[in-house]
């Protein structure tokens, strides 16, 4: 079938519901394409799961998403869904864990195509969920795929934090500063908040944590990329002896834009000056996760709300040819949805703060 066919069909068929749905397996069935229909209405119905997406680091991942938008620690100059609306340390259940739970558990039921992590991340900080120390125990009980959980380290200074995240696989935790002023100019906590607290969080969870801990740096030009703080920040690291060092940087626009990228050969500069164990995980040749064929406008919008793109990111990642895809970013961009973004010399689209429709995904 050609491209533009699946997409009317996929309309078709989901306009008529699940009473179609018998006849469009058994279509589908005969080509031998049983796992991708399932997989064209996997995420529609789910309210804190996103994905499947490809990730470089966790292989075919699927987010799990425990605080709603955007609630956060931190305020970080290089987000890339947006400054914080709800800068808070207070732990609570912010979305109720009966409903995450039964959400993986009937996509792990349904969805046919092979998950290598679980991951909790998404919208903000997800150990701001007092509960995600159950939901990590529950979730290890329905399957066996490997946990993740990346966060941005500034509560495992708490003991009840550090406890909770024991039963997960692997740690991605952030430390993008360890002088204190760039710390504060990077990450933009809480007043009163210190980087020396998130540095012995780090140093305390590392030594009652027996799974991987993979230390993610974003480096921003100008801003913590000095001598200065390379030599610090090594001294750092080599206390909360990570299992490996992520290297990042700016590669999507961010929430301030003054935060500028380092190019591919500073990058490899301060991987080699880490040492071995270092990776640079940025990806200069973007090549965007993928996401299921469905309602495309819905499906962009999803995609959208996490982080902005480019046309380009966009139809890589839904494998969809760009002129196909450009018809539904008009419409969007017509109904005030989305809006454009321009960020080194490029254009990308992210979901306009003014639509609730689009927030609530």
């Amino acid at each position: 079938m050609s491209l533009e066919f699946d997409y009317w069909l996929l309309e078709f068929i989901w306009s008529l519901r699940f009473g179609a749905w018998n006849l469009f397996n058994t279509v589908y069935t005969a080509k031998g394409d049983k796992s991708y229909v399932r997989s064209v209405f996997a995420m529609r119905n789910f309210k804190y799961l996103y994905g499947p997406v490809p990730s470089r680091r966790l292989g075919r991942s699927l987010g799990i998403d425990l605080v709603r938008y955007k609630i956060c620690t931190y305020n970080c100059i290089y987000c890339q869904i947006g400054g914080t609306t709800d800068k808070t340390l207070v732990r609570k259940e912010y979305v109720p864990v009966e409903e995450v739970l039964e959400e993986v558990k009937r996509f792990l039921k349904e969805e046919t195509v092979p998950i290598e992590h679980l991951s909790f991340s998404g919208s903000g900080e997800p150990t701001l969920h007092s509960k995600i120390g159950l939901v990590i125990k529950e979730i290890r009980k329905m399957k066996s795929i490997p946990v993740a959980v990346i966060t941005n380290g500034s509560l495992l200074s708490l003991e009840e934090v550090r406890q909770d995240l024991l039963e997960a696989d692997v740690i991605l935790p952030s430390l993008d500063g360890v002088l204190p002023e760039t710390f504060l100019r990077v990450n933009r906590p809480l007043e009163g908040f210190s980087i020396e607290k998130v540095i012995e969080g780090l140093e305390k969870f590392r030594k009652v944590y027996k799974g991987k801990i993979w230390l993610e740096i974003l480096f921003c030009k100008g801003i913590n990329d000095s001598m200065d703080e390379l030599y610090k920040m090594r001294e750092v690291i080599s206390r909360i002896k990570p299992d490996q060092i992520h290297l990042n940087t700016v590669i999507r626009p961010p929430s301030e834009e003054w935060a500028v990228a380092l190019d591919q050969k500073e990058m490899e500069t301060i991987r080699k000056f880490f040492g071995d164990n270092a990776i640079v995980i940025s990806e200069f040749n973007r090549h965007t996760s993928s996401f299921q064929r469905g309602n495309i406008k819905e499906q962009i919008l999803r995609i959208l709300k996490r982080r902005p793109l480019s046309l380009s990111d966009l139809a890589k990642g839904m494998e969809v040819r760009e002129e196909d895809l450009s018809n539904y970013i008009g419409s969007l961009l017509k109904e005030k949805r989305i809006r454009v973004r321009h960020f080194e010399d490029k254009v990308f689209y992210e979901v306009s703060e003014r639509d609730p429709e689009t927030l609530s995904l």
